[in-house]
């Protein structure tokens, strides 16, 4: 007993020297911190029993069974003690205060809970209580430089320079730098705010915290020792956007994972306030009048949470939609989300719905899971839809309900939804009455009924589609309309290309799977033709098909084309290889102007739609053709395809072909006369078109093909081969008497310009028709430099102008096929000189021996051609051309060789000018008599003046002895 007590007066003894009692200190807050589960590290301990103790760079980490982890480190932690009140009948308070220095600590809420490991000793540490423990709780705590994280994932809030003080027996203060929000729904800033503070035991409570105006956090209280531990247990009053809002949560501490349980009731809150606040929109309103949700379970694994939301909004708007009251409840629930209440009114409209489906699982769509919902909508004014929906409602209008379950399991569907309207309309398009009805049987989509009527028009379908896998279907439809064009709205793409107008009536039902379609038609139209764009060129046609089709084939009973003066019948028949025309008679008025029999090689069935002659054209196929044609005028002829055509003419004949492509044989002779032949649809046509040609085996022997083109005359004779019909192969002869060739035309310019040659021609065309040649001798008759059709004159003044270098643009160019592809080498040649003008007369003379050779694409000139005569007029001079003669080399055909010469006054005096090189880098001199000068010569050529006489020395050039009684000046090469 003595020993015991000696032992502890010298323990005590030793705890008024320094050192000893910091020893002692530290290794009782590291005990004490390890009994809690806490690892600790100190920096150093400094104070004595007479003086604070100070704990200097602090480290405490927790980690908690459920997974959060708490680390804090301090600068300073200074522990203010007044020891005298731990002696008997002392009435204050020994621990008086615990200051905190340089905070920065972080509360990790981790997104994969099952991966955190469980302490091995549980946590019991407590902050002291007055009377419980051997020490009290501080009578004041106080905390600086505080930069403190709650964070989950990258979610977190952050609270940096914050200062707070906490006192059970007077008010403290919190003020916070920053506040930081970062969250998918609020991404926010706060700085500044203010508040007061409180605690009770180790309850610590804030008020009056302002975030910003009309946002004040009215009460916020959390237990410390829970806080430190990483362990929710708050309690928030919330005053706004106009209401008030009640914030619990506490984690479930006795559950693994990390889970927490979690209530917010809510009343009178102002939509707009809260979108603003939200940072979501800003064209939002309305009231949310009342409404709470709570949470239970982990968050991070929804399907073991279970969850309750419900709330009444009247007035609300967001965006573009809006809606006068909404009520909605909602509950999750084993992983599934059920919907017992949905009720919306919004105008004259109702909306009621009610179900349940799973949470979304990824890689699984919500409809391969079980599901089932209600839905009831009475909708009396369509229009009014466009603020709830889409704006284009307001091109709606009419009544309309909507009635109806669906539930799907495995895949499987099961229910029935019922919809009718009157009186509805969209945009001008209007429907009187619609009845539709949708079931849902297993894997099927039956539609047992559609029916829309409208003024005696009506349309009437039915039919069957399967959900999932393999695609089948059948279904039949029947219509009758008086006009489409009064459904233009309705009948746009992708229902037909353009708006039609015109009357139908149809019939059709059909079915179809994998393996193939099949079914049967009826169309009688009557005056159909387009409303858009390419109206101008549509022409009126009636139809009446009858027909029926299957996999590869399609066979018409009846196919009849018509007009109100032609028509067009056949026994048509599409199969995969051939198209069959049987008993074609095509009338006009009474007379017959063609009849036969066609079988024709055309793949329509597979090269359908993006058809080209290379896919549509069948080499296996037996072509059996046998038509007669009597004075079949073109232009009515083509009207029955729909299109007007700028086409025209009389053809009459016979043909007569049987066989393969490869082998066909044919024989026939046709007639054309006073045709004109569209050359594109830009308007240039072959006009007064004369022909007879006669089918001989595999080719077609032109006797005589004669007319005009829009730049001459032309006559032609030859032969085409159509062994190979592809590309057949061409041997013609050509002949011209006049023809106006347009060269180096300038049509893409500011400044149109082009030369214009009149020639005779000889011509010969062999090859195929996708690379023929073109070979033969022009004779030049006149050549135009002032050119035609609006086009302005060649710049022959610029020859002469000093640092204007020149280069000539193509010859022509071919861009389309197969003409960009044929090779030229024509010969163009004078006789004797020929009539060469230049804007106005009078004219000079022009000799000329070229060729033209190369592509079409980008043919080129060589020879040379030679200009005498010709006026030039540059500004206030007025150049007679002595002679200019163009070389066109071999592999240069934008820049000829060019050397010209030509007479002029300037001021009175005359003078010569003389160009030579190439036409891109030309050299100008002038020569010229004193006292004349090529100052003045040039003044005129660029029409520069004062009104006096430009005498005195050059402006650059070569000077001249004055001894000299002529002057010559030669100019540097041009840029």
């Amino acid at each position: 007993m003595r020993l015991a007590f000696l032992l502890l007066s010298i323990l005590l003894a030793s705890l008024f020297e320094p050192n000893c009692f910091r020893f002692f200190a530290g290794q009782l807050i590291r005990f004490e911190a390890w009994r809690g589960g806490i690892t600790a590290h100190i920096g150093s301990v400094g104070g004595s029993l007479f003086e604070p103790l100070v704990l200097r760079d602090t480290v405490w980490i927790y980690e908690s069974e459920t997974g959060p982890i708490t680390r804090v480190e301090i600068q300073a932690t200074i522990a203010a003690f007044s020891w005298r009140n731990l002696l008997p009948r002392a009435s204050g308070n020994a621990f008086q205060r615990l200051t905190f220095q340089g905070v920065t600590g972080k509360i990790q809420f981790p997104l994969n809970p099952t991966s955190v490991a469980a302490s091995d000793h549980p946590f019991t540490f407590r902050l002291p209580r007055p009377g419980g423990h051997w020490l009290p709780a501080p009578e004041r705590i106080e905390a600086s430089e505080v930069d403190f994280i709650f964070q989950s994932d990258t979610d977190y809030v952050r609270l940096l320079d914050t200062t707070f003080t906490l006192s059970n027996v007077e008010a403290g203060t919190i003020r916070a730098g920053q506040i930081l929000v970062k969250h998918p729904w609020l991404n926010r800033t706060f700085r500044d705010v203010h508040g007061t503070t409180a605690i009770q035991d180790a309850k610590v409570e804030f008020a009056d915290l302002t975030l910003e105006p009309g946002v004040q956090v009215q009460s916020l209280s959390a237990e410390l020792d829970d806080l430190a531990r990483g362990l929710l247990n708050l309690d928030t009053r919330l005053a706004a956007f106009g209401g008030e809002m009640r914030i619990a949560a506490q984690t479930l501490s006795q559950e693994r994972p990390f889970a927490f349980e979690a209530t917010n009731n809510f009343s009178q809150i102002n939509v707009a306030k809260l979108a603003t606040f939200l940072g979501i929109s800003d064209a939002a309103g309305g009231t949310i009048k009342s409404g709470y949700f709570k949470f239970r379970g982990p968050p991070q694994q929804l399907a073991k949470a279970t969850a309750s939301l419900r709330l009444e909004a009247t007035n609300f708007q967001w965006e573009s939609r809006q809606w006068d009251t909404l009520v909605l409840g909602a509950t999750l629930v084993d992983g599934r989300v059920q919907i017992p209440e949905l009720a919306l009114v919004q105008g004259h409209n109702r909306l009621n719905l009610n179900g349940e489906m799973p949470l979304p699982t990824e890689g699984v769509a919500w409809w391969q899971s079980e599901f089932s919902v209600k839905i009831a909508a009475k909708i009396d004014n369509l229009t009014e839809l466009s603020a709830l929906m889409l704006p284009e409602f307001t091109f709606a209008a009419g009544k309309a309900n909507i009635d109806g379950s669906i539930s799907g399991k495995n895949q499987q569907f099961d229910g029935q939804l019922i919809l009718s309207g009157s009186d509805l309309k969209w945009r001008n398009a209007p429907i009187e009455q619609l009845h539709a009805s949708v079931n849902l049987n297993g894997n099927e989509f039956q539609i047992t009924n559609v029916s829309l009527f409208n003024n005696g028009d009506y349309v009437h379908g039915r039919g069957v589609v399967n959900i999932i896998g393999d695609k089948q279907y059948w279904g039949e439809v029947r219509a009758s309309i008086e006009d489409l064009a009064t459904y233009a709205a309705i009948l746009q793409k992708p229902i037909v290309p353009e708006s039609l107008a015109g009357g139908a009536v149809i019939d059709w039902s059909g079915e179809g799977s994998a393996k193939g379609h099949s079914g049967k038609f009826s169309a009688r139209l009557r005056k159909v033709r387009s409303l858009g764009v390419t109206a101008a060129l549509l022409h009126p046609i009636n139809a009446d098909l009858d027909g029926t089709y299957a996999q590869g084939v399609m066979q018409f009973s009846r196919f009849s084309l018509s007009d109100d003066e032609s028509s067009f019948t056949a026994n048509v028949g599409v199969g995969n290889k051939a198209l069959s025309l049987q008993g074609v008679r095509l009338y006009h008025k009474q007379a017959l102007w063609l009849e036969g029999d066609a079988l024709l090689p055309l793949d329509v069935w597979n090269a359908w739609p993006n058809t080209t002659l290379a896919t549509l054209l069948d080499d296996q196929t037996v072509t059996k053709i046998n038509l007669t044609a009597n004075n079949l005028q073109l232009r009515e002829a083509s009207l029955l395809t729909g299109w007007k055509f700028p086409i025209e003419g009389v053809v009459s004949g016979n043909l007569v072909a049987e066989g393969p492509l490869g082998g066909l044989k044919t024989s026939g002779k046709w007639a054309l006369n006073k045709a004109r032949i569209p050359l594109a649809w830009s308007g240039d046509a072959l006009t007064g078109v004369e022909g007879e040609a006669t089918l001989e085996g595999q080719a077609l022997l032109i006797q005589k093909l004669t007319g005009n083109h829009p730049a001459g005359d032309f006559t032609a004779s030859g032969k085409i081969d159509f062994t190979n019909l592809r590309d057949a192969t061409l041997t013609l002869a050509a002949t011209s008497a006049k023809t106006a060739l347009r060269f180096f035309s300038l049509d893409n310019s500011d400044h149109p310009s082009a030369a214009e040659a009149i020639v005779s021609a000889n011509l010969k065309i062999n090859g195929p028709a996708s690379a023929a040649s073109i070979a033969g001798d022009a004779k030049l008759l006149a050549v135009n430099l002032g050119g035609t059709r609006a086009a302005a004159p060649v710049d022959l003044a610029a020859l002469f102008l000093e640092s204007r270098s020149q280069s000539l643009p193509p010859v022509f160019a071919l861009h389309a096929p197969p003409w960009n592809a044929w090779t030229f080498d024509i010969a163009l040649r004078t006789s004797q000189p020929i009539a060469a003008q230049w804007a106005a007369p009078p004219a000079g003379r022009c000799e000329a021996d070229l060729r033209l050779t190369g592509k079409g694409a980008d043919p080129a000139l060589i020879g040379t051609v030679t200009f005498r005569g010709l006026p030039v007029i540059v500004g206030r001079a007025q150049l007679q051309l002595d002679e200019a003669a163009l070389t066109f080399r071999d592999g240069f055909p934008r820049n000829p060789s060019i050397n010209a010469q030509a007479r002029g006054t300037a001021f009175g005096e005359p003078f010569s000018a003389h160009v030579i090189g190439t036409l891109d880098h030309p050299m100008h001199f002038f020569i010229f008599d004193a006292p004349l000068t090529g100052k003045a010569v040039r003044a005129e050529l660029a029409e520069v003046s004062d009104g006096q006489k430009e005498l005195g020395e050059p402006h650059f050039g070569l000077l001249v002895p004055a001894e000299l009684t002529g002057g010559v000046e030669v100019v540097a090469w041009a840029p």
